[in-house]
């Protein structure tokens, strides 16, 4: 299956695929629901028809994908937190991951990066978002990694810095509110609660979502009172089991009365606390040839505990995630991912957040639907007319083992064919 030329999008500059894609007679996971024995047809980089009546509007000559009721359609994944890096979009692509909503970055960087995705010259890459530079005090946390990052210090200088934030292109505000501990670091500054406050307000005022780096539940309950939209991760420090009762029951409940929503980054957290879980993706013959040098060497070392594991509870973790679905707070996936296992690591959080507790259904609403309403982006996520042909073909049914998303048989970007690859056998 060859993919279809490029042309210029007259909407404003997006590249879209020429002509059409048919779709017979695949399982639909349309976002929300699953929907067997379907056809879906893609027209000009857009869904055109779903159902019955996509195989009387495809043209004669339209591509045909038979999925002969075995294979499962889904929209593009989405991380809802990542950190890009040079070659990272492209390998995120290659597994499915169709936009990666970057969560602290230099602007240029991204800048860059969103001008790679639209170059019709330039290889695929996956779409990405950013929130730019996060919000942080002096010697706070992010200072480590971005040395000259903006910082401010008091509620009064919020509304310049999310100015500044907008004039540099970024999407949405991210705030760091941690002060290092439960990463087994010495404490570092942090902005304090009104500060908080005043960027979240500032945020709103201009249209944008804030969202906050959190590390405990202490600091998730002050950050969702101070007005945040979502938690960029889930708390990972030591607490009760019993989701049901006590703090993390009644930081649910507050999450579900804000109306906000949690990226809990289950992999990074439990790749922190020296799980080695994530290093079978390098033994899955469905993903490892397709892993870079980087993603091997990283799960290497990973795997031989070069990485110092650090007091951080994945128990705590996943039982967070599980009083806050049960709430019906709004589940993001995402990886936090940085250097390497762009793309690869999604797949894992998937499995994760399933053991956490979420249903098939749930997880993959989570890499789909669910963050492209969170942040926005209404013209993807799902499987529906109208809406950006970014699509992931797999074999089997992911909602009955949510493992079959690695199956990837195909992956389609504004309808052009961007991968496709047999699938091993397992």
């Amino acid at each position: 299956m060859e993919a279809a030329p490029a042309i210029l999008d007259a909407r404003g500059g997006a590249f879209a695929a020429m002509g059409s894609t048919l779709f017979r007679r695949v399982r639909v996971f349309d976002g929300t629901q699953l929907l067997d024995a379907t056809d879906v047809l893609v027209r000009d980089g857009r869904i055109a028809e779903v159902g019955r009546r996509a195989v009387r509007a495809a043209a004669q000559g339209s591509e045909v994908v038979d999925g002969q009721g075995r294979q499962t359609l889904l929209p593009g994944l989405i991380d809802a937190h990542a950190h890009i890096v040079e070659g990272a979009l492209a390998r995120a692509l290659r597994f499915g991951v169709t936009t990666e909503l970057d969560m602290a970055n230099p602007p240029a960087l991204i800048r860059a990066a969103k001008a790679a995705h639209e170059d019709p010259e330039t290889p695929p890459t996956a779409d990405v978002r950013s929130a730019g530079a996060a919000a942080t005090v002096p010697g706070g946390h992010g200072t480590q990694f971005f040395p000259g990052v903006p910082t401010l210090r008091s509620p009064a200088e919020a509304a310049g810095f999310v100015a500044d934030r907008i004039a540099e292109g970024s999407d949405y505000l991210k705030i760091h509110y941690a002060d290092g501990v439960p990463r087994g670091r010495d404490p570092v500054p942090v902005l304090d609660p009104p500060t908080v406050a005043a960027l979240a307000g500032a945020a709103h005022e201009r249209g944008l979502l804030a969202v906050a780096h959190v590390g405990t539940l202490a600091a998730a309950v002050e950050a969702l009172t101070a007005g945040v939209d979502g938690l960029a991760h889930v708390f990972a420090d030591a607490q009760p089991a019993d989701p049901d009762t006590g703090p993390i029951a009644e930081f649910a409940a507050l999450a579900a009365e804000r109306h906000a929503f949690l990226i809990p980054t289950l992999t990074m957290i439990d790749m922190y606390a020296g799980g080695k879980g994530i290093c079978e993706l390098a033994d899955d013959p469905a993903l490892a040839p397709h892993l870079s040098d980087e993603d091997i060497e990283t799960l290497d070392r990973q795997r031989s505990g070069a990485n110092p594991a650090l007091p951080l509870y994945p128990e705590s973790a996943a039982t967070g995630v599980r009083a806050a679905a049960a709430a019906g707070v709004p589940i993001l996936a995402g990886t936090d991912m940085v250097f390497a296992l762009h793309g690869a690591a999604l797949h894992r959080e998937l499995e994760l957040l399933v053991g956490a507790g979420l249903s098939t259904a749930q997880a993959l609403a989570a890499a789909t639907a669910t963050p492209a309403r969170a942040f926005g982006l209404d013209d993807r996520g799902r499987i529906a007319p109208g809406l950006r042909a970014d699509l992931l073909l797999v074999d089997g049914d992911p909602l009955a083992d949510i493992r079959c998303t690695r199956a990837i048989a195909g992956v389609w970007q504004r309808g052009a064919q961007v991968s496709a690859r047999p699938v091993p056998a397992r």
